[in-house]
């Protein structure tokens, strides 16, 4: 008699509702790849032009292929004799891998080699027109002066830059004994 209960129960307890399977297997996308405690190197003509470091990376394989990083994510731009110019660090980022456009977000800074600095929230690099930009706030600090404003353009080596809406620029005065 409870062999006959024990078996009932486990056939009662094996039925698969359709409803809770498709809600196990749902549409949601799932990365084809992972990897923790990733470093990418981008090189040209056997020279380091950009290396990724990131917390955690993703690869997801749908109608856009892109990465995902995470979990903290820096970027570093090289010039041609391999000699670091700027880093871009941020929470996260996701990459299209066709239009070649990484989008940084949360926390942003742009941080080049002669200690000028970039504040935003998000901060889109375009490989293809070496070009980074951005229409939100920004905030960028150097040597002399810390300068406010909305939208900014500049290189990827953070020499050339272009805010268009100024909205404010304090000067540092230097300090005399």
């Amino acid at each position: 008699m409870r062999l006959l209960i024990l078996f009932s129960v486990v056939l009662i307890s094996c039925t698969n509702d359709p409803k809770l399977v498709k809600e196990f297997v749902s549409d949601k996308q799932q990365a084809i790849e992972q990897i923790k405690g990733a470093e990418l190197l981008h090189t040209e003509n056997g020279k380091i032009k950009v290396k990724i470091v990131a917390g955690k990376i993703e690869r997801f394989q749908n109608s856009q292929p892109q990465l995902i990083f995470s979990d903290q994510m820096e970027v570093y731009f090289y010039n041609d004799s391999s000699y670091l110019q700027s880093t871009l660090k941020a929470d996260n980022a996701s990459i299209d891998e066709e239009t070649k456009i990484m989008i940084a977000q949360n926390n942003v800074e742009l941080i080049s080699n002669d200690d000028k600095k970039l504040e935003t929230q998000e901060l889109v690099w375009d490989e293809k027109q070496d070009r980074i930009y951005t229409d939100k706030k920004v905030k960028i600090t150097t040597g002399k002066e810390v300068v406010y404003g909305e939208g900014f353009t500049s290189n990827p080596d953070f020499t050339k830059y272009e805010i268009t809406k100024i909205h404010g620029t304090f000067d540092f005065e230097p300090e005399t004994n």
